[in-house]
């Protein structure tokens, strides 16, 4: 018989998942147990895959809310370490809880129990539709893959939005070396530059949302972090007593980061949502970073004159280096997106450029490896700006072992 609490637990993450195709509302504004969300981001990650199957076992669409529970237990049956029973009798009972009708229940058991029997349908052959549904890749983010980054590129990177990313936390070595934490708080990961270290979902070792009701973590001793961070901010050689400008901060882990490597730097963190900032009090409250001002402000409407040694322009973009970790992003994403932003990014950029000392450094990143978003906004304002020029050659984070981002940031000198 199935548990009350797991049930809950299923119903929770269906009510998220119809909340986000009905509302398009993101699944982490749900208050979700670690089981839930791992069940409604895995679903969101492979929905295109899951309706694939659910299609090719149907002689008739069902309603929204018996093809999610058909989503969730397909998910649960081939991509979770979940018992075939349980995966089939939770998602029967939930459709029976969701007062979906004996039909329905009668429908979701016979689907799931032919796939158990059958496993999943076969891809389609042809390349750019097998791509996307075996990824759950709009086919139009497939085609721009293949014609801007050819074949090889294009299944990489389309495979690696399916997957659970890798889960980090940043050391505040202000407080704590890396190894001490590591060792207070019984961790197994491995640790990156002496200052984050991995978090091993799944084993015996404390799941994140733990971690986060520690001691530790009240006290400040570590924050939610992926390295990449620190790649992009490296760029910036910032030094002790030089001012920053974190211009597009929210929600502040870099800002944080830079904050605790460099107690006596300058650092007014900006946005200009109001509401993004807000978790930005963790910065004064909990990190007690007494070296950082937190302050709404549009970037591109500012009426600072060359008073900043360093600038950080971590822009709003389409978040496709992140996918992973923000699956609703694939779905809605469109061609027009990747015109408007760039013209959103240089703004930004041009913008924020003249806040910048002679001999300054601009550091400009994109959570999006698309080179609309990234050397064609850097090539626009070279040269619109022969003040500029660029220092060394750009990072681009791509595939790597420890699961960091991708992230793209370029490093622009004022002469």
């Amino acid at each position: 018989m199935l548990q009350d609490d797991s049930l809950k637990k299923r119903l929770s993450a269906l009510y998220a998942l119809i909340d986000w195709q009905k509302n398009g509302t993101m699944l982490r504004e749900h208050a979700l147990s670690p089981f839930a969300k791992e069940v409604a981001l895995g679903v969101c990650r492979r929905h295109l895959q899951l309706l694939f199957a659910i299609k090719k076992s149907v002689h008739r669409k069902p309603s929204l809310e018996v093809s999610t529970i058909l989503e969730m237990g397909i998910f649960q049956i081939f991509f979770m370490e979940i018992p075939d029973r349980a995966a089939v009798d939770s998602s029967a009972e939930l459709a029976r809880r969701a007062s979906l009708g004996e039909g329905s229940v009668k429908l979701v058991n016979a689907v799931l129990r032919n796939l158990l029997r059958n496993g999943l349908p076969p891809m389609p052959t042809q390349n750019v539709q097998r791509i996307s549904i075996e990824n759950s890749m709009p086919e139009w983010m497939v085609r721009r893959l293949l014609d801007f980054y050819g074949s090889d590129y294009a299944e990489e990177f389309s495979k690696e939005t399916v997957n659970r990313p890798s889960q980090w936390i940043r050391v505040n070595v202000q407080k704590i070396s890396a190894e001490n934490l590591k060792s207070r708080l019984m961790l197994a990961g491995r640790i990156y530059a002496d200052r984050f270290i991995e978090i091993i979902e799944g084993n015996q070792e404390p799941r994140l949302n733990e971690l986060l009701k520690s001691e530790e973590f009240r006290r400040g001793f570590f924050s939610v972090q992926n390295p990449a961070a620190f790649e992009v901010t490296k760029l910036l050689r910032v030094q002790n007593g030089m001012s920053i400008w974190d211009a597009c901060a929210a929600p502040g882990g870099k800002s944080a980061l830079l904050a605790e490597s460099f107690p006596k730097s300058s650092i007014l963190a900006t946005d200009a949502s109001a509401e993004r900032l807000r978790p930005m009090q963790d910065l004064t409250n909990r990190l007690n970073l007494s070296n950082v001002t937190v302050q709404t402000l549009d970037a591109t409407h500012h009426d600072f004159c060359e008073n900043f040694d360093r600038i950080l322009l971590d822009v709003p973009c389409s978040n496709l280096g992140v996918l992973s970790r923000r699956p609703e992003v694939k779905y809605r994403l469109t061609p027009e997106d990747l015109k408007e932003l760039p013209k959103l990014q240089f703004e930004i950029l041009n913008a924020a450029a003249s806040a910048l000392k002679k001999g300054g450094v601009l550091v400009y990143a994109t959570c999006s490896p698309d080179r609309a978003e990234t050397d064609k906004v850097i090539a626009k304002f070279l040269e619109r700006h022969p003040e500029f020029e660029r220092e060394g050659e750009p990072i681009r984070i791509e595939k790597n072992e420890f699961g960091l981002d991708r992230f793209f940031a370029a490093a622009l000198t004022k002469k």
